[in-house]
């Protein structure tokens, strides 16, 4: 696996999640979801990431 980072992370998270939105506010939901993923917890960062890439991706793992 690559060297992975939280802002890689978030940037992967939100780039599946936007891909959902509809068009409608396209600049608004972004900058919503880089808000919400920025807030939250590695742990969490990690959970999401595995289930959106089927991986096992620890904090452990995260490059500082």
């Amino acid at each position: 696996m690559s060297n992975l980072t939280r802002d890689a992370l978030i940037k992967s998270i939100v780039a599946k999640e936007i891909v959902s939105c509809d068009g409608i506010d396209y600049v608004k939901n972004l900058k919503d979801l880089y808000h919400k993923w920025e807030h939250v917890s590695s742990d969490e960062l990690c959970k999401k990431y595995n289930e959106l890439a089927h991986t096992n991706l620890t904090v452990d793992l995260l490059v500082p």
